[in-house]
């Protein structure tokens, strides 16, 4: 009881002892167990190497003697070769059958780890063979592998106790050099008080001829004791100038702070006006550099579109007039590309109009299905690779007198947001666009899109800047703040989140008509 009370506490008190110990035990044992592996195989190959060396004597030498006897018919000169043969090494029974139903055999025969060899002795005389009987020899590894086994255990033994005696020296002399000494200084180090100047920390040992890790420790620590010492005296003495200075300058400080209250509000005012006019102006400059590039791209696009649909009209015109093979390929041909190229001057149209729209930002009549079409029309290069099914509800007849660019920008951040940020990998994303006109002076806009939707903290701040889910693979915004700056600000309408089960759910109220 006493000695584990002891063990405990020297492992308590010790623990990077305790580390070293094991390191030394496991390097110690890893490297036993290694070359005692190595010498155990070193050794199986010797054995095994005399066995065969046997079976070579046997197959050497024995043979013929034995054949020589079978042929004189030599029962007792048989059993004695047998006999002799079976004391050579590991070898347990060897027996011999004649044509003549005779057996010879000397020895047990084992159980497990047997070697067997067989060997048909033979004589000839005048050309003719005479088959004499069948030699079976049986070796037994079972003597092979005590050996070994004993070897083992001889070796792991003395290579045990060898480690442990070897790593308590260690452990020794490590204590003596050095953990008693961290010790000491860790004592040290817990009574440590500025406020009383301690002594300088001294090691209680023989200083050694040349300075060592630990003197240079302790020479470090004792300069670092001065150093804050020195510090704290001057931290002391700054305290008190500090607290007179600011019972000097307290009244000073009131009159500053009312003085610089009243410069913040002025400047803040300045800020916010100044931020403001810069906005629309660097808006104002894009969206105006967007629609002469847009302008310019869809006129370069068009004139080769019109120029290939032309071509493909006449190529189909001319087939017509011929019949074969060739002549309906042409025709199918024509047909497809007047059809593609039909649909890609859609897609220009579409997004020519939805792009002057955000240019130039004139408020226009409008009927807001058709629009949304052209929005989701000018998307479809986006949505091509996507499982997505867009549903759009809406009145075909619903005219409104507001800024068509601006809905163009707020349906793009919905849609390209579900495709983001609320898409599940394998399943297909359902949107739903629903519009409610059947009130006087607004309508309700419903989007509700069947992803992963959004938890309480993304519905607080699913509007704030450059709030994302996905920044580090290269999204730097939802683009919800933009889409709320543009119907409360420009759309002079109100949007909303709303908790929903599945997916995200929107609500979005605009008016109209709306006045510029």
């Amino acid at each position: 009881m006493l000695i584990g009370n002891g063990l405990k506490a020297y492992k308590n008190n010790n623990p990077l002892a305790i580390k070293l110990l094991t390191y030394i035990i496991l390097c110690s044992s890893f490297i036993t167990l290694l070359s005692t592996g190595s010498q155990l195989y070193i050794d199986y190959t010797f054995e095994r190497k005399a066995i065969d060396n046997g079976i070579k004597q046997i197959e050497n030498s024995s043979l013929a003697t034995l054949e020589n006897s079978l042929w004189e018919i030599s029962p007792e000169q048989i059993q004695l070769q047998l006999d002799g043969l079976n004391k050579l090494r590991d070898i347990e029974y060897i027996t011999l059958h004649t044509p003549f139903n005779e057996h010879y055999s000397s020895g047990v025969l084992p159980d497990t780890s047997v070697l067997e060899k067989q060997y048909q002795l033979k004589h000839i005389e005048d050309g003719k063979t005479y088959q004499l009987g069948t030699l079976r020899v049986i070796i037994s590894l079972d003597k092979l592998y005590q050996r070994l086994w004993d070897k083992a255990l001889l070796i792991l033994l003395s290579q045990g106790i060898k480690t442990f005696l070897v790593s308590i020296f260690i452990l020794s002399i490590f204590y003596h050099l050095v953990t008693q000494h961290l010790a000491l200084m860790a004592k040290y180090s817990r009574a440590f008080q500025l406020s009383h100047n301690p002594p300088a920390l001294k090691l209680a040992r023989k200083n050694p001829t040349k300075p060592d890790e630990l003197n240079n420790v302790v020479d470090s620590f004792n300069i670092m004791k001065s150093n804050m010492q020195s510090d704290f005296e001057k931290r002391i003495k700054a305290e008190q100038a500090l607290e007179q200075l600011n019972s000097e300058l307290e009244d000073h400080v009131q009159q500053r702070t009312k003085q610089l209250q009243i410069a913040n509000d002025e400047l803040s005012s300045t800020l916010e006006n100044l931020q403001l006019t810069q906005n629309q102006l660097i808006e104002s400059k894009k969206m105006a550099s967007l629609g002469n590039l847009v302008a310019g791209v869809a006129h370069e696009i068009s004139t080769p579109i019109g120029i290939g649909y032309t071509a493909a009209s006449y190529l189909e015109e001319q087939a017509k007039q011929h019949s074969g093979e060739l002549s309906m390929i042409a025709i199918e041909s024509s047909q497809m590309i007047c059809k593609n190229l039909e649909r890609a001057a859609s897609l220009v149209t579409a997004f020519k109009q939805v792009s002057v729209d955000q240019s130039t930002e004139k408020s226009r009549h409008f009927k807001l299905g058709d629009y949304l079409d052209e929005i989701l029309l000018s998307l479809k290069p986006r949505l091509r690779d996507q499982d997505v099914s867009i549903a759009l509800k809406c009145n075909a007849e619903l005219e409104l007198y507001s800024y068509p660019g601006s809905f163009y920008q707020v349906f793009n951040n919905l849609i390209i947001n579900s495709l983001i940020h609320g898409s599940k990998e394998g399943q297909p994303l359902d949107i739903d666009i629903e519009v409610d006109d059947s009130h006087d002076q607004h309508i309700i806009i419903n989007y509700k899109d069947n992803g992963i939707g959004l938890n309480q903290q993304w519905l607080r701040d699913v509007f704030e800047p450059f709030a994302t889910s996905k920044r580090g693979q290269g999204c730097s915004g939802l683009g919800m703040h933009i889409s709320y700056n543009i119907i409360t600000q420009r759309l002079k309408g109100a949007i909303h989140c709303i908790e929903s089960a599945t997916g995200a759910h929107f609500y979005i109220k605009l008016p109209k008509t709306i006045t510029d």
